[in-house]
């Protein structure tokens, strides 16, 4: 299974990252192990066989793609100013003569029997409240910490429930700056952890410390900080099964040292 999913991901992550202008090796090495393992890893959790393949290829290409437009609008132009425009069509006015007609036939009626010249013609569009528009806003984002986030280990489900639930009444902008702000504390923490335990690993070089940091500090969506904790989580997985194991032997790696001393 697992050859089946690199072979499927490989040539689209290749046209993805085209596509971003990310042509460096290094770059599709870490993205396509990134994307395989998250894929794989949802494979065992739920169960789903071959047919479901494409549907979770199909979704982890997204969030990628979707986190690396993000990546490099923030380093475009720095912080983006949260869209706060309405989302309201306004209704198409009616024409000089049928507003004269209308202004005729509602002469002498009392001012709540006169129709609105904007009227529709009998069909009256389902009108969602305001909670409703929220709640369906917040759902995907629920959907990431309730899953993607705690697969990961940026938090564990009981967080996430709790984070779930202060989002409740809240746009999903508004939610969302909050908890982006926690995420990206957590990941700088949990960088820091896999840096002092492989002293540097692969972050060795100080500079490349500083360009992550800077990535974490430009995420401003959960999706991104999402993507970024892929890629550390599997750099550092990478850069530990090339230094620290030795076969089967790296299984006991640890008593082997101890016997020598």
């Amino acid at each position: 299974m697992s050859d089946t999913v690199e072979v499927n991901v490989a040539g689209r992550l290749m046209l993805l990252l085209t596509k971003q202008g990310l042509l460096a090796n290094r770059c599709l090495s870490i993205y396509r192990s990134a994307v395989n393992a998250a894929v794989l890893k949802q494979l065992q959790l739920t169960g789903e066989n071959y047919v479901c393949v494409e549907k979770l290829i199909d979704r982890e290409l997204a969030l990628l793609e979707v986190a690396l437009s993000e990546r490099a609008a923030q380093r475009a132009r720095g912080p983006s100013a949260v869209d706060v425009g309405a989302d309201v069509v306004p209704a198409e006015p009616a024409s000089p003569a049928a507003q004269n007609d209308i202004a005729q036939d509602d002469a002498g009626k009392p001012a709540h029997a006169r129709r609105d010249p904007r009227a529709s013609s009998g069909y009256v569009p389902e009108v969602k409240s305001m909670e409703d528009k929220l709640r369906d806003e917040r759902t995907p984002i629920q959907a990431l910490l309730r899953e993607d986030c705690v697969q990961v280990g940026l938090i564990d489900p009981e967080e996430a429930k709790r984070l779930v639930l202060g989002m409740s009444g809240k746009s999903s902008q508004q939610a969302e700056q909050d908890i982006v702000e926690r995420l990206r504390q957590r990941l700088q923490d949990q960088v820091k952890s896999f840096i002092r335990r492989a002293k540097g690993g692969p972050w060795s070089d100080p500079r490349t410390q500083e360009d992550l940091r800077k990535d974490i500090h430009t995420a401003r969506s959960v999706r991104s900080v999402l993507m970024l904790s892929r890629q550390v989580l599997k750099e550092y997985q990478t850069w530990e099964a090339e230094n620290r194991s030795g076969g089967i032997l790296g299984l006991f790696s640890s008593r082997k040292r101890t016997v020598q001393r």
